[in-house]
């Protein structure tokens, strides 16, 4: 049974006992009853009965629809973020840099950027190649970082474990193009 919602019922028992009294001519001051009525009082069947509480199931809530307000000096507002499409160049890629590019030293790049890359200043546009730690490579997208050559690179995290490196160090890693 559930003491949640019969609670609040036996908490009304002394107001419906009183009520009881009252109907009875019993004087609240004196609590002197008239003996005739007081046996009606008595008798189970002027007792109040209590039903057995019931099991109610709440109402389904309905959705609720938010309909942006307009701002301020009739602007709309921004609409809602969309995955922007990627322009297509009609000409022809530049060809990939190969063979060894250098060296650099990476470090945790964001975390919230998913996938197998590495930003460095060693390209110049978006490609694909490897980098290599202690005997370990892994093949990534490079990107540029627009930073100057030797200023380092950024590298994400799924890179770094697949390489075996230190998380919160500064690993030297040799990066090849394809």
């Amino acid at each position: 049974m559930n003491t949640r919602r019969l609670l609040p019922v036996l908490a009304l028992l002394p107001f419906v006992a009183a009520c009881a009294d009252i109907e009875a001519g019993t004087d609240p001051a004196t609590g002197e009853a008239n003996s005739t009525q007081l046996a009606s009082v008595v008798t189970p069947e002027a007792r109040p009965q209590v039903a057995a509480p019931v099991a109610i199931a709440p109402a389904p809530t309905p959705a609720v629809v938010v309909t942006p307000a307009p701002l301020a000096g009739g602007l709309a507002p921004p609409p809602a973020a969309e995955a922007e499409p990627v322009p297509v160049s009609n000409t022809p890629a530049a060809p990939a840099p190969a063979g060894r590019l250098g060296t650099t030293v990476a470090s945790l790049g964001s975390p919230t950027s998913p996938g197998l890359w590495l930003e460095t200043a060693l390209v110049s546009e978006p490609t694909s190649g490897r980098v290599e730690y202690n005997g370990q490579t892994v093949t990534v997208e490079l990107r540029p970082s627009g930073g100057e050559p030797g200023s380092g690179s950024q590298i994400s995290l799924e890179a770094m474990r697949a390489l075996g490196a230190p998380l919160t160090g500064l690993p030297e890693l040799t990066v090849y193009g394809s």
